[in-house]
């Protein structure tokens, strides 16, 4: 998860600008074809940046597949979330990824289209929001009667999660938020009322 590029560093308009067009040429190139066959020469082809200004910020592709993840997490303001109560911070982080699912869908299923859901692409993307939303579970959860660690009830819950959000986005299979939640609420019953109040 560690990237080149420091996110909290303080950006200038000019090195945004570099970075977002980046990010969104690899999105895009995503929806056209597989990962495995995206390189950086075509990212910066399509970008209109030099291989160097890539390197200023990038270690290679895959880095720059972790910060594209790091972004749609800043997009729906997943850190803030351990600031809530613990419940509720489930509740309103499982929200956020399905309307951020959501609102990219039609980029999903082209995505999807050309990186099948056993790729490297999907492993990668899964893996990173498991971290973060396993990050995100344990710093807000209050163990009262836990006897497993809270790490691993966060990584199984944020494991749910994303299996119900492939399945859902990654799948095809149209259900909205709220069945979705009510998915959620019961592939962790009882253990979310236990581990989260």
């Amino acid at each position: 998860m560690k990237m080149k590029y420091d996110p909290d560093q303080k950006i200038t308009r000019g090195a945004k600008r570099t970075l977002l067009a980046f990010s969104e040429t690899m999105l895009t190139l995503l929806g056209e074809k597989p990962f495995e066959k995206i390189s950086v020469n075509e990212v910066c082809q399509v970008a209109d940046y030099p291989r160097a200004t890539f390197y200023n910020y990038f270690d290679d592709k895959y880095d720059l597949l972790t910060y594209c993840w790091f972004r749609m997490r800043k997009e729906v303001h997943l850190d803030s979330l351990s600031q809530a109560k613990s419940s509720d911070s489930f509740l309103e982080a499982f929200a956020q990824i399905y309307n951020l699912f959501d609102a990219h869908r039609e980029l999903l299923v082209k995505v999807v289209a050309h990186n099948p859901l056993d790729s490297q692409l999907v492993f990668n993307f899964t893996n990173y929001f498991t971290r973060v939303f396993s990050s995100l579970l344990a710093a807000s959860a209050r163990p009262r009667r836990l006897k497993t660690p809270v790490e691993l009830v966060a990584q199984h819950y944020s494991m749910t999660v994303l299996s119900i959000l492939e399945w859902i986005f990654l799948a095809g299979h149209h259900v909205d938020l709220q069945t979705a939640e009510s998915y959620a609420q019961e592939l962790l019953a009882p253990s979310t009322t236990k581990a989260l109040s």
